[in-house]
């Protein structure tokens, strides 16, 4: 499966880093999946379940307790949000 680089930043740390195959996050008006090769992107998040999918199909979710943006580029996304547990 194709992988792309996820970044994922609250404010003083880095929630994760790494490579993942897909990516489900809470965008304003509904969940948003991303995958390797998506076109480039940029979201306003809202609060929600962050669902990140790895390579080793091992799933890792993050709830997020506040807003934040998506930027989707040349296989790279980045989120930043403003609160998370």
């Amino acid at each position: 499966m194709k992988e792309f680089k996820l970044s994922i930043y609250a404010p003083e740390k880095t929630v994760f880093e790494g490579n993942a195959v897909s990516l489900i996050v809470p965008a304003e008006k509904g969940y948003l999946g991303v995958l390797a090769n998506h076109a480039p992107l940029v979201a306003s998040l809202k609060y929600g379940k962050i669902i990140i999918r790895k390579n080793s199909m091992e799933t890792v979710t993050i709830a997020s307790l506040g807003k934040g943006f998506l930027e989707v580029d040349r296989n790279e996304v980045t989120i930043l949000l403003t609160i998370s547990q």
